[in-house]
């Protein structure tokens, strides 16, 4: 067996490895060790240089070897290949990046090309939720992977990315072939939803989306959803459509309340300091009541801009899965990721989201855009009181709102996102598109966080 045999051979039972351990362990000299790497040719990846300089054996997908070019598309609808992802055994991967400085905040492995996963800014390109799962049931078959995207390998992930991945999260696409969708895509016109068309087209792909959506989907409280592109002040803006039922049964109205409430609730959260939301509107069509969000990573017809999600980042960064978006904050400003004012503008959202009950404030409700000096918080999206979610769809159970005290280091932020918080559940409790049940309902949360806040501040 070769030298070069022997390399690859050892790589496939291990981790990347550093030079100086491989040496140690295969009793080679340094000189031999180069000449092996040569020698294996692509079967070898380089990680790194210098006293950094580690290898890996290469991984195919689905059988190739190939790289999987990375593109990327910006805010003005231009595109560039950004760089090739190259996978190694026995997990993980290597990203070459050739678009100038990479946007991303990275660490010493990441700046030398090594994630242990797929890279974290492109860990929100896996399908997942309403629409993800969509995806998942409608191409499993074709794609030879399971209808629930939540069991899917990074392998199974990146070969569905690199084949049909062409209008997902961000800016990113990943794969020759899907970018050629994308390219196919500019060159049909835009299905632009106009005002005069939404009272039938909305309705009609809400119907639509049910039937390729998985049964129940929205039972764990998940609002179905599509997206459109409409024509908004004469310019096209893409937008995700969330939907309530069509019946009138108690459940649905419900679900018509939450969608007027996260409209509500966007509009005030943009007043709270480092802050903003998305524009988003209601309309009501076929007995149904659709929310309208614009969407924050598309620009005009084509363009398109980054953005990663708290999950994505802490998966890479930290593992603090389901710990309070203020403790990842603090960690985030440790490590010099983000500066004080994103820090606080984290601990104002996350306490606003406890003041109007949001029970849903998960890692991947949270997401960042590059920014000094290393992220700072994207747009607000999901904000709303989801602890009055139908269960199982359709049940209303009684539910106790207490609004918690602050500790005495939150009392400033807390205080803040209380006047928002209240100035909700006001809104909420006179809005008419709100059934009378539920603005009662809210009329009695807007006094609860009031006697919160006048409490806090005698505390003060």
């Amino acid at each position: 067996m070769s030298s070069a045999e022997s390399l690859v051979l050892a790589l496939r039972k291990r981790h990347r490895t550093p030079a100086a351990q491989l040496l140690g362990d295969l009793g080679i000299s340094r000189p031999t060790l180069m000449r092996a790497v040569r020698a294996a040719g692509t079967s070898v990846l380089s990680i790194g240089r210098a006293r950094r300089t580690s290898y890996a054996a290469r991984r195919p997908l689905r059988g190739s070897d190939a790289p999987l070019p990375v593109f990327r598309v910006d805010p003005r609808g231009g595109s560039e290949q950004a760089g090739q992802i190259d996978l190694a055994y026995p997990n993980g991967c290597v990203l070459e990046y050739r678009g100038g400085t990479f946007e991303w905040p990275l660490d010493a492995d990441m700046r030398d090309g090594w994630f242990e996963g797929i890279p974290y800014p492109m860990q929100d390109l896996r399908p997942e939720g309403f629409l993800g799962r969509a995806f998942a049931r409608e191409n499993a078959a074709v794609l030879q992977v399971g209808e629930d995207p939540r069991t899917w390998s990074d392998d199974d992930a990146l070969y569905a990315l690199s084949l049909l991945g062409a209008d997902l999260s961000g800016n990113f696409i990943i794969g020759e072939a899907a970018y050629r969708l994308w390219l196919a895509q500019l060159q049909r016109p835009l299905d632009i939803v106009t005002d005069a068309q939404l009272e039938q087209v909305y309705p009609a792909r809400a119907q639509r989306a049910m039937q390729q959506g998985v049964v129940g989907s929205s039972a764990g409280g998940e609002f179905p959803k599509f997206t459109a592109v409409r024509e908004l002040g004469g310019t096209p803006a893409h937008v995700i459509v969330k939907f309530s039922g069509s019946d009138e049964s108690p459940g649905t109205e419900r679900w018509s309340d939450l969608l007027v409430c996260e409209q509500l609730a966007a509009s005030c959260v943009s007043a709270l300091p480092g802050l903003v939301a998305s524009s988003s509107s209601i309309h009501r069509a076929g007995g149904r009541t659709f929310l309208e969000v614009v969407r924050f990573d598309r620009h005009g017809a084509r363009g398109r801009s980054t953005l990663c999600s708290w999950a994505a980042v802490n998966h890479d960064w930290f593992g603090l899965s389901g710990r309070p978006w203020t403790e990842g904050a603090a960690r985030l400003l440790e490590h010099g990721l983000i500066d004080a004012e994103t820090r606080d503008a984290v601990a104002r959202l996350w306490h606003f989201g406890q003041l109007i009950a949001n029970t849903d404030m998960h890692d991947g409700n949270l997401s960042f855009v590059p920014g000094a000096p290393g992220l700072r918080a994207a747009p607000v999206y999901d904000m709303l009181p989801m602890l009055y979610a139908p269960q199982r769809g359709v049940e209303l159970p009684e539910r106790n709102f207490a609004p918690r005290l602050p500790l005495p280091a939150e009392r400033e932020s807390w205080q803040q996102a209380a006047q928002a918080a209240m100035d909700f559940w006001n809104r909420a409790s006179g809005d008419p598109r709100i059934s009378e049940g539920f603005r009662h309902t809210c009329a009695r949360n807007a006094q609860a966080v009031r006697d919160a806040a006048s409490l806090s501040a005698t505390m003060g």
